[in-house]
């Protein structure tokens, strides 16, 4: 019987200890930039169309290290590579300032 109790304890353990290391990682978009920014990808998280002033939803997204892209109306690319790291929950944001060049933060929660 304590056998059976010392195999279940350490299961539910592992299971339980397991669970704290999964990446739940989400990212959004803010457009500080005086133009509307089309297509905002950041890896495999589809940010959409985000307007001068507005901010995104947050996305989930996969993986550690991805490229962000998109256009503004008037043809301007928006490139970058960001990298980012953790066990748990993280959310980030990633801001188009208003000079053009890009941002990234890490929210609290």
């Amino acid at each position: 019987m304590k056998r059976i109790i010392s195999i279940l304890f350490i299961s539910l353990t592992v299971l339980f200890l397991s669970s704290c290391a999964k990446k739940d990682y989400s990212v959004r978009f803010k457009n500080d930039f005086n133009e509307i920014v089309q297509n905002v990808t950041a890896g495999n998280a589809y940010l959409g169309t985000v307007a001068p002033g507005k901010t995104s939803d947050y996305v989930p997204f996969a993986g550690s290290s991805f490229i962000i892209s998109g256009m503004s109306v008037s043809g301007k690319q928006l490139n970058g590579t960001e990298s980012v790291s953790g066990k748990g929950t993280h959310k980030w944001t990633i801001t188009l300032k208003s000079d053009g060049t890009l941002g990234f933060s890490e929210d609290a929660i």
